[in-house]
């Protein structure tokens, strides 16, 4: 079954950080290690077109079973304003599998 978990908002202009970390059951109780696991987050809009990805190489590896992404404030300012949905895609091996979907929005920024 896959995850339906809504991101935090993006704020254009920002630093966004977040950070997902994996366990084998649904108490959290067992960390599943992803250590050899590839990762790729892609976002889009209403008519399909791609808004943003992020490859494997953009996840920081925090340790086995966890892992970070961290925008920079000129990235997340390229970002188009609205919501968009998205899809986590983990391959393992030469297996690929859909863990979590849901919506991000990006938001304008107010301050800048």
């Amino acid at each position: 079954m896959i995850g339906e978990h809504n991101m935090a908002p993006i704020k254009k202009g920002d630093t966004y950080v977040v950070t997902y970390s994996f366990y084998e059951d649904e108490c959290e109780n067992t960390p599943l290690d992803v250590s050899t696991y590839s990762f790729k987050l892609m976002a889009k809009n209403s008519s399909g077109s791609t808004m943003f990805t992020w490859t494997n190489s953009d996840f920081t590896v925090i340790d086995n079973y966890t892992r970070k992404i961290t925008l920079t404030p000129t990235t997340t300012a390229a970002y188009t304003a609205g919501e968009f949905v998205y899809e986590l895609e983990v391959t393992i091996s030469s297996n690929k599998y859909t863990w979590m979907q849901g919506y991000v929005e990006v938001q304008n920024q107010i301050t800048s």
